[in-house]
This record gives C-alpha cells, sequence and structure tokens, in this order.
C-alpha cells in the first residue's frame, strides 16, 4: 500500500485516513493493513449479499407475475455507486478509480423485445436514466435535462450520435471538521475532483492545483501508471484537459436557463436529445 500512497497525494490522504471501525464494527487499525485473505473474505461476503439481492429481486418479479403487472411494468436496476472491494488497498466508493464507478444498468420494458437479453457495450450515465423513463412512458423531455435517452438501443438500434466518454466528478471535502482542507490546506470548494473516461484514456483533474492523473485503459485497466507528466503523452493531457473544460462549461446548472417565459407560457428550444 505504501508504493500506491506514493503515487498520488489524494491516495495517500484516503489510505491513511480509512479506518477498519467504518466497515466492520470493533475492527482496530487501518484498512490498508489487511491481508489479501481478509480480502477475499470480505469479497465472499459482498457476493453473498448480491445473491441475497437476487434472490428477493426474484420474490419480487414473481409477485408481479402473480398481480398481472410483469407485461406493464418498465424496470430499471442500477446503483448509485460501486465498490472498491480491496483494490488499491480500499474499501467503499469514491475517488476516481472504475471499480467505484462502473456500475450495473439493467433495463426492461416488456414493449421492447428486439433487444432482450443483449448487452450494450457504450458509455451512459446515472443522467440518462431520467430521459430515458421519460422517453419510454412518451413524454416529450425538458432541454434543461443533461441526459440522454438509452431508447434506442432498447430497440435493438444504435443512436446515430452517441457519447463516447463517461465524466463524473467527486468532492472530498470534510464540510463539519475541515479533515481534507487542513490536510491539502485548501478551502471547501477546491477539495474536489473531475474524470473523463474513454475507452482508451481516463484524465482526472483536480481542483486547488493537485496534479493530474492520466492513466491508459487498454494497457493499464488497473490504473497503476500515471501518464500525467510523460512528454509523450502531453499532447493527450492537454486534449482530454480541454474536452473537460468543455464538458464542464455546457453542464453547468441551466435549469432556468434553457426557459423563457411568454405571453404563451413557458418556451424552449428542445434540442435533439443526441448522447453526448
Amino acid at each position: 500500500w505504501r508504493a500506491e500512497a506514493q503515487g498520488h497525494p489524494y491516495i495517500a490522504y484516503d489510505l491513511g485516513r480509512k479506518n477498519r471501525a467504518s466497515f466492520r464494527p470493533g475492527a482496530t487499525g487501518k484498512v490498508h493493513d489487511w491481508s489479501e485473505d481478509d480480502f477475499r473474505r470480505i469479497r465472499a461476503t459482498y457476493y453473498g449479499m448480491i445473491s441475497e439481492v437476487d434472490a428477493q429481486l426474484g420474490r419480487l418479479w414473481q409477485a408481479m407475475r402473480n398481480e398481472g403487472a410483469w407485461d406493464n411494468t418498465i424496470i430499471m436496476l442500477t446503483s448509485d455507486h460501486a465498490e472498491m472491494m480491496g483494490d488499491h488497498f480500499m474499501l467503499g466508493k469514491g475517488g476516481y478509480f472504475d471499480g467505484s464507478y462502473h456500475i450495473p444498468l439493467i433495463i426492461r420494458d416488456p414493449r421492447h423485445r428486439k433487444a432482450a437479453g443483449s448487452t450494450v457495450d457504450r458509455f451512459t450515465e446515472a443522467v440518462d436514466i431520467l430521459p430515458t423513463l421519460i422517453d419510454l412512458l412518451g413524454v416529450a423531455p425538458e432541454p434543461h435535462l443533461d441526459g440522454c435517452s438509452l431508447k434506442p438501443f432498447l430497440s435493438g438500434g444504435t443512436p446515430a450520435v452517441w457519447r463516447d466518454a463517461a465524466h463524473w466528478e467527486f468532492d472530498f471535502r470534510s464540510i463539519a471538521d475541515g479533515e481534507a482542507e487542513r490536510h491539502f490546506g485548501l478551502t471547501s470548494r477546491q477539495c474536489n475532483l473531475a474524470v473523463i473516461r474513454t475507452q482508451k484514456f481516463k484524465y482526472v483533474h483536480f481542483g486547488g492545483g493537485l496534479p493530474p492523473l492520466l492513466f491508459d485503459m487498454e494497457n493499464d485497466p488497473g490504473e497503476l501508471k500515471n501518464l500525467a507528466s510523460s512528454p509523450a503523452h502531453r499532447s493527450t493531457r492537454l486534449e482530454f484537459a480541454e474536452r473537460l473544460l468543455a464538458w464542464r462549461a455546457e453542464h453547468l446548472d441551466q435549469s432556468l436557463a434553457l426557459s423563457e417565459l411568454t405571453e404563451n407560457g413557458v418556451a424552449g428550444y428542445a434540442r435533439s436529445q443526441a448522447g453526448r
């Protein structure tokens, strides 16, 4: 874990503060001191919990069939975050690793059977859920929504335009006690990071001047080698920094910016919900 901690100031901070008691009541010491056998037992427990969820969902599905609701109900199964499960000597969520953000998304609409059982290998984001539900219910999406409807995939097709990257943000501020702020010498507003992740690269930008990260996800899926300071990847780092800046500018809070109050009520130019 010490070699892991030397890779970036944020990792050193996170590994140094995670206590075992946060995940196993009564345990003492730090998470990073658990052995691989300890993490295996934790993973086994987690897999058992997944099996329990699977069994309980089966009960719900059967109850829906018994009530005659199975064939007229849209089902979405997803999660708000994933779990590090010992990868990089970490437990829980947060940070920037794929292990914490690559989550399941299963959608069943009995009216769309063409793509039933298929797997879509494209980037989706949690903000796509609401536009998808609205679209499946036949309601026109509001122009201020950030996400894109996944309905074309359910119909067995592929949208003409779709995003080639996933984006996410994470803040590690400590509002109550200021732990992170004191550790890094930053303000609460600066204790954050933003990520852009394509099939090829992942770029992580930190607020407050912490050094960025760049990973080659094809050749280094474990995110072990930071290429941000590599001269050979300087142009890639700049490209992804500019892409991330453009994404942030596009997704500022526009709750009211895309609507106008006219004599005929609220009006807005509903652009095409292209997947980007």
